[in-house]
């Protein structure tokens, strides 16, 4: 740095080029037609035009932790040829995205003639081509069965619409009408990021905001380093399963870490991870990086900013051909749920090796499922997804978070209003809650999964279950002596009295009146349940969380029949019996 920076001055642009962001993601709330972005499936980001992430709005942190490479694909395939009023758009995982439905659209902003920024929106589209059901194809092969593939591609040219590229994009999208208004509350989003972005250019000047820059993104890596000095040097092993790949791949596959912890630095190295399938659960190398900084940023001081300076002590191996890097022709739509969840999963558990109280128990993974068509009643096109949401594994000293969702999320995807999903799709929520007994039992229980039953009120819709979790080498884990939550699973009851299970990874024909039951995990729980506070139990059980035979078997605490008082001296000797002969007496 050859600027003195003023400290207050730089902390002042560095809230604004947040609050930038922030805008631009409100922008897309209120500008965008699918059911998805209204849940806040999508981040937005700022970079400078030398690459530097400066800025995001992470609604989904898998999203954000691929924005880097979605910007180094575009700049290096249209350097020399950028220019002011051109918006570029990218889903080809193979070209620098993380998988097919989360299209990336980025602009250039100029300020003076300069290329000085970029603003970029990501988002999962209802549509994007290939066989499947928004957005999701487990009968893909291969990536041309999985979507469409939409290189590095300039969408505007000089402010001028391509009408040429924007036609063969939207033409081969069943759900045109609901994903080119996506498209555009993307690109109005940026729009509006770039003209801030012009904004404060106008008020600091270039040179004060690239020294600002440089002195926060120096902070944030140091405020990292120092987080990492936290964790004791050595290597940490770990191994998580998904459920399968899909349709053509029936069996789990493992991915495996070595996390190195050496100095201020960590390397995650998942070479050793099972090679790729036949299917659409493979990693590309950028969902493999923006999962491993999931891990890393879930378990560090959460007011660390996420940009370069602060995942840069943060290095990801991997081997080209295997689940954690998959190479062309890789079907890799559920990527960013079941892979992403296991590669956090191996994260969390090597921590909970090196330093548990800096860790968290496993988070249930995505369960779900997801319908896209045209409404009888409205005659527009939808998509949807059923209403579901997992628990969140407890950390030391904390709970879990109750129907939270995945962690490929962190919290930040919202519940759908049930009223505006019911006006949008052709599907009703019959029930949905939390389910009792769900969270994993500890010291700290994780936090509760949730039981949803879910209409569907039109003949003929696809609808197609995804995700992981439904066996015991994918559900949530529990540290430090906290147990497991049970597996995630589902089954629809049809019109005509039937009632089967439901395997993942498929697609299904529902009609009128079809039912689907689904019981989402609940998070792991942390330390011995022996040590929860016994009035904490008592008052698990006045609320609904725990069942008073769970309270007596898992937790060894008795209530008097009928009430939530504790009975001290049943309680005592119940606390007093070894531990596997209280945790062997699970209730079903």
């Amino acid at each position: 740095m050859t600027t003195r920076v003023d400290p207050i001055l730089a902390t002042v642009i560095e809230n604004r080029l947040i609050a930038i962001s922030t805008q631009m993601a409100e922008t897309m709330l209120l500008t965008s037609r699918s059911l998805i972005f209204q849940v806040r499936d999508f981040v937005t980001g700022i970079f400078t035009a030398s690459g530097q992430w400066v800025a995001t709005k992470d609604y989904i942190p898998v999203l954000a932790g691929s924005l880097p490479s979605a910007y180094q694909a575009i700049a290096d395939r249209f350097a020399g040829d950028i220019h002011d009023g051109d918006v570029f758009i990218l889903n080809d995982v193979y070209h620098g995205n993380n998988h097919p439905p989360d299209v990336s659209i980025l602009k250039p902003v100029f300020h003076d003639g300069v290329l000085r920024f970029w603003t970029v929106t990501k988002g999962h589209n209802a549509d994007v081509g290939g066989g499947g059901v928004a957005g999701y194809n487990p009968y893909a092969r291969d990536v041309w069965e999985d979507s469409l593939r939409i290189p590095p591609v300039r969408i505007y040219h000089k402010g001028v619409l391509q009408k040429d590229v924007w036609e063969l994009i939207l033409l081969n999208i069943p759900l045109r009408a609901l994903v080119q208004s996506d498209f555009e509350c993307q690109i109005g989003a940026a729009e509006v990021g770039a003209r801030e972005v012009r904004a404060l250019l106008d008020a600091f000047g270039p040179d004060e905001v690239q020294a600002a820059i440089d002195h926060f993104l120096l902070a944030s890596r140091q405020h990292m380093e120092a987080e990492l000095l936290k964790i004791p040097d050595g290597t940490y092993s770990a191994e998580r399963y998904i459920d399968d790949g899909g349709a053509y791949h029936r069996a789990p596959v493992a991915f495996r870490l070595d996390l190195v912890k050496e100095g201020a630095e960590v390397t995650l190295d998942f070479r050793r991870s099972d090679p790729q399938v036949v299917g659409y659960a493979n990693s590309t190398l950028a969902n493999t990086i923006a999962s491993s900084l999931i891990g890393i940023f879930g378990a560090v001081d959460p007011a660390l900013r996420r940009n370069s300076g602060s995942i840069a002590p943060i290095h990801v191996l991997t081997t080209p051909g295997t689940i954690a890097h998959a190479v062309e022709p890789a079907a890799t739509t559920l990527c960013t749920l079941s892979a992403c969840e296991a590669i956090i999963d191996t994260i969390w558990l090597a921590l909970g090796e090196a330093a548990p109280e800096i860790s968290n128990a496993g988070w249930s993974h995505a369960w779900a499922f997801g319908v896209t068509g045209t409404s009888e009643q409205t005659g527009q096109p939808f998509a949807a997804f059923a209403f579901t949401g997992g628990g969140s594994g407890a950390t030391a000293g904390y709970d879990g978070w109750d129907s939270i969702g995945t962690p490929v999320t962190m919290g930040g995807m919202r519940a759908a209003d049930v009223e505006i999903h019911e006006r949008g799709a052709p599907c009703t929520v019959i029930r949905h809650e939390y389910e009792i007994d769900s969270g994993g039992a500890g010291e700290w229980r994780g936090g509760l999964g949730s039981v949803t039953f879910w209409r569907v009120d039109q003949d003929d819709l696809r609808v197609v279950c995804y995700g992981s979790g439904g066996i015991e080498a994918s559900a949530p884990f529990g540290l430090g002596g906290g147990a497991a939550a049970r597996p995630s699973w589902a089954r629809i009851h049809y019109a005509d009295d039937r009632a089967e299970p439901v395997l993942i990874n498929t697609i299904v024909k529902l009609n009128r009146g079809d039912v689907v039951e689904i019981h989402t995990a609940g998070g792991g729980g942390f330390g011995d349940p022996l040590r929860r506070d016994a009035l904490e139990v008592a008052g698990d059980v006045r609320n609904g969380v725990v069942s008073e035979a769970a309270a007596r078997d898992l937790y060894g605490v008795v209530l008097r029949p009928g009430t939530s008082e504790i009975d001290a001296e049943a309680t005592a000797s119940q606390r007093s019996r070894p531990t596997g002969v209280i945790r062997e007496a699970v209730p079903a």
